[in-house]
Formats: C-alpha cells, sequence, structure tokens
C-alpha cells in the first residue's frame, strides 16, 4: 500500500486529492481510478471530510469518471447508515461526476441518501456542469 500526502492506493482503488485554497474559497478535488465498492466509498467520504474539516464553504469535486463502481442499493444503505451525522461540515457542497449511466443513476441514488444525512452532494454526467454548480453561490 502506498502512501503519501496526495495519494492513497487501496489495492484496486488509486486515490489522488488536492486542496486549493483560493481568495474565492476552499476547493478539494478528488479523483478516482479503479473499482470502487461500499467500503472504498466510506473510504473516499472519510478522507474528504478528514481534509476538509478545519476548511470553511468547501466545495468538493470527486471525480468517478475512470472508476468502476460495485455498489447496489443494499450497499448504499449500509454506507450511508455506517457513516455519522457529523462527518461533514454542513457548509460544504460536493460534486460527484460519474460517466457511465447506470453508475449516475447508483450515484443519484447515493447521493439522495447522502443529502438525508444534511450534505449537498448532487451527481453530474460530467464535470464541467459540477464545476459550474460548486461555483454558484450557497
Amino acid at each position: 500500500m502506498k502512501t503519501g500526502p496526495n495519494i492513497c492506493d487501496f489495492s484496486t482503488m488509486d486515490l489522488r486529492i488536492k486542496l486549493l485554497k483560493l481568495s474565492g474559497g476552499n476547493y478539494l478535488i478528488v479523483i478516482t481510478r479503479g473499482l470502487i465498492d461500499a467500503g472504498r466509498f466510506e473510504q473516499i467520504l472519510r478522507e474528504v471530510a478528514a481534509t476538509s474539516q478545519s476548511l470553511l464553504n468547501c466545495k468538493i469535486l470527486i471525480d468517478l469518471t475512470d472508476a468502476r463502481l460495485r455498489l447496489g442499493p443494499p450497499d448504499i444503505d449500509v454506507l450511508v447508515n455506517g457513516l455519522g451525522h457529523d462527518l461533514f461540515r454542513p457548509d460544504i457542497k460536493i460534486a460527484v461526476v460519474s460517466s457511465e449511466i447506470d453508475e449516475f443513476d447508483r450515484l443519484r441514488s447515493l447521493s439522495a441518501s447522502l443529502c438525508t444525512l444534511g450534505l449537498k452532494v448532487v451527481v453530474f454526467d460530467n464535470a464541467k456542469s459540477a464545476v459550474v454548480w460548486l461555483g454558484n453561490g450557497s
């Protein structure tokens, strides 16, 4: 397992995180590749939460374009029920980008479940729309 400030390798998943502190706000860009199951998606969320914990109004882009999801409805329920309500600050926005339509639908279901925890999570089929949404007000 490789570890470093910007790279985590969880056997078949590659996770890269870049934090941008700009005058207009804080942005966290997460790019994942490989196989993503419920456990790995939870690892992504926990890593993002730890990195963004002390940042005000953090806007997060999770790019899953090069990832393969293995998340079914039961997996989504287990994942969401295992996360704490205090995992994320209420002032963050999370945009998730997916490339495949079947994965988009599963991510939309996950997004709706995460919203029940008080998170602002929206799924997009392209990065440009996600960035525009993140850049708009609250």
